[in-house]
């Protein structure tokens, strides 16, 4: 043992040094892992083509690549820093059904009056019109829709890897699930 005090004080103090620099040097090292897994994850979904999954981008990234969606946010007084999710869904809504019975029992009416009103109301939409002459005129057609969009985590292949989230939507009208677009999952800085 050394006689001197202050060579033990300088020795702990040298040792507390290294390892606050190893535990600095250790936060930094997962900090940059994470984010190489988090890009390549991202590019892994771009080049498949699998838009279900679920991507991560922080708010500079959204900013910079989804500006139109970053407009649309603002116009709804969002800010892009507050977004946590956004899942973009295709909806086109088509039905092939047809009304042959709702002209029938105004048939008499157009013959005799040269224009009748109608509207056809279905649980999904609503077609209102007018037929004139030999002219069908449609006033207004609303489609009515309730769509829930799920985020879930998908089953594990393998036991070490990490589970990804995915996006389904589903139509309440039709039961039918619709198209991801895009899937992201914003992180802003006080999320990390």
């Amino acid at each position: 043992m050394t006689k001197n005090p202050w060579i033990l004080v300088a020795k702990i103090a040298a040792f507390t040094l290294m390892a606050a620099a190893i535990v600095i040097m250790a936060v930094c090292l997962k900090k940059q892992g994470d984010e190489k897994r988090r890009i390549k994850d991202n590019y892994e979904a771009e080049v498949r083509r699998d838009m279900a999954r679920q991507q991560t981008i922080d708010v500079a990234e959204l900013k910079k690549y989804f500006a139109d969606e970053v407009e649309t946010l603002k116009k709804f007084g969002i800010k892009p820093r507050n977004v946590e999710n956004i899942v973009e869904v295709a909806y086109v809504y088509r039905d092939t059904t047809v009304y042959r019975d709702t002209l029938i029992y105004i048939y008499d009416t157009v013959r005799s009056a040269k224009t009748a009103d109608f509207c056809v109301q279905t649980g999904c939409f609503n077609i209102d019109g007018q037929i004139v002459g030999d002219t069908l005129e449609i006033r207004d057609i609303a489609a009515y829709d309730e769509i829930t969009v799920a985020l879930y985590r998908e089953k594990r292949k393998c036991l070490f890897e990490r589970q990804k989230v995915k996006a389904i939507a589903i139509s309440g009208c039709s039961g039918d699930t619709l198209a991801v677009l895009r899937n992201l999952k914003v992180e802003s800085a006080w999320q990390k």
